[in-house]
């Protein structure tokens, strides 16, 4: 089994037009789905005056309009539950989910037994795309209370054979998570990009040893997006294959990952979702070309318990259509940022994930922490902002005045922006056990 070359052979290597066609034929059947089941959509399509019956091809999609989370966290608190867009009864859903919340109140998530298994395919899929095998041991420090990251990448690891190690940090404490560690060796790395970093000091503080003496093989990192640099450190600090994975709770918990092999995410979710690009102001289309960036929306298009229609998950990202040699059809990406985290700084465009980038390449001359200092409600600020640096162990104060220049100098020739840098001691800045703000809004405790 290990030697397989894909997980679904079929789905990962379907020619376009086979494609489409399966897209067409299963949305088709969503639409009529929720136009009878919910009536969140039901009232939503009938005020966009469309239905399941316009959807000729798949280029009609367009015509239906978008749903965001702050739409469906409303249609929750107006019907109660799972909202207006529940349409498996209560009897059929097996499992309640739910979002992390860093954006706001927690969406909660139904699954039915099929979505359940649609899920876990997904896993497989993805994971398999991005190097794990049946043979690998994955301890899992994520919250089990809701969050997917826990109890649904349990669900789909054990799926395809993987052997799991439940540890939430919430109710695991570090000593126990790093004797588990010791006592069966896990081979996969499981965490957030950030939460590497309180991982390693963990280790070097409890075990008293590096991070890689422990055995770990490969670095399975959601929830962020892993820059070149991030990955350098983690790579070298661990001694892995650090690859980057993609899901959304609100959608599918597993959607893409790297191969390894060329750049970008593979789109893994074939028959499950359908994804689309746009221009993020506009809500124009923009084609799935090789270089084109833009926000990615998905609807569902098998799911039962709580499907989704054109779901804005705003995340922006750089399409790939380039073939790759591992031989999957489908389109890659990259994740930009967040269009809900992006500021304007004297007219400019800016995602904390680029300057995370920034600030990473630095190392070990920075830790890699840092913070914006939003000096009030955004998104635009036509004044240089702040960032708060830390500086590594190794630095003498006297250095500083030269390596802000040399940051600073970095981020206006890549980001277009010039900040102002505050450096800060090492460990000044708290680490995250899962996903970090980069936003430090002093405004908000002013008006308390």
């Amino acid at each position: 089994m290990r030697d397989r070359k894909y997980w679904d052979r079929k789905l990962e290597t379907i020619k376009d037009e086979d494609l489409k066609a399966l897209e067409l034929d299963a949305l088709r059947r969503q639409l009529t789905y929720v136009s009878e089941n919910s009536p969140f959509y039901k009232e939503k399509f009938e005020r966009s005056g469309v239905g399941p019956d316009d959807l000729k091809t798949l280029e009609d999609l367009r015509r239906f309009p978008y749903t965001t989370k702050d739409e469906l966290r409303e249609t929750q608190e107006k019907y109660g539950g799972l909202g207006g867009h529940q349409c498996a009864g209560i009897k059929d859903i097996i499992r309640i989910q739910g979002t992390s919340g860093t954006t706001g109140r927690p969406l909660f998530i139904g699954l039915t037994r099929n979505d359940v298994h649609t899920w876990n395919e997904l896993f497989a899929r993805h994971a398999w795309t991005g190097g794990l095998r049946p043979e690998d041991v994955m301890i899992n420090p994520a919250n089990f209370t809701l969050f997917v990251g826990g109890l649904s990448e349990c669900s789909g690891a054990e799926h395809m054979g993987v052997t799991v190690i439940p540890a939430p940090f919430v109710s695991t404490s570090t000593d126990k998570f790093m004797m588990l560690i010791q006592t069966f060796k896990p081979t996969i790395l499981f965490s957030t990009p950030s939460a590497t970093v309180f991982i390693e000091e963990a280790v070097r503080k409890i075990l008293q040893v590096e991070p890689s003496e422990l055995g770990f093989k490969k670095g399975f990192l959601a929830g962020e997006a892993l820059s070149e640099d991030e990955r350098a450190r983690i790579e070298k600090t661990w001694h892995i294959t650090a690859r980057n994975f993609y899901g959304l709770a609100d959608v599918a918990a597993d959607i893409a990952a790297e191969c390894g092999q060329s750049v970008g995410l593979h789109f893994c979710a074939q028959g499950a979702l359908v994804p689309e690009l746009i221009d993020p102001e506009t809500l124009e289309p923009i084609a799935m070309e090789d270089g084109a960036e833009g926000e990615i929306v998905f609807t569902t298009i098998n799911r039962e318990a709580t499907p989704v229609i054109r779901y804005r998950v705003r995340d922006m990202v750089r399409v790939f259509t380039s073939p790759c040699q591992c031989g999957r059809t489908g389109f890659r990406f990259q994740v930009i940022g967040r269009t809900d985290d992006m500021i304007k700084v004297k007219g400019v465009n800016v995602f904390p994930s680029a300057v995370k980038g920034v600030i990473q390449s630095f190392a070990p001359e920075t830790t890699g922490e840092f913070r914006i200092i939003l000096p009030h409600p955004g998104p635009s600020f036509g004044e240089n902002l702040t960032l708060k640096v830390e500086y590594a162990e190794n630095i003498k104060k006297e250095d500083l005045e030269k390596l802000g220049e040399k940051v600073r100098t970095a981020i206006r020739e890549k980001l277009v922006f010039t900040p102002v840098i505050k450096w800060l001691p090492p460990g000044t800045l708290d680490r995250s056990q899962y996903k970090v703000d980069y936003f430090e809004k002093p405004y908000e405790k002013q008006s308390q």
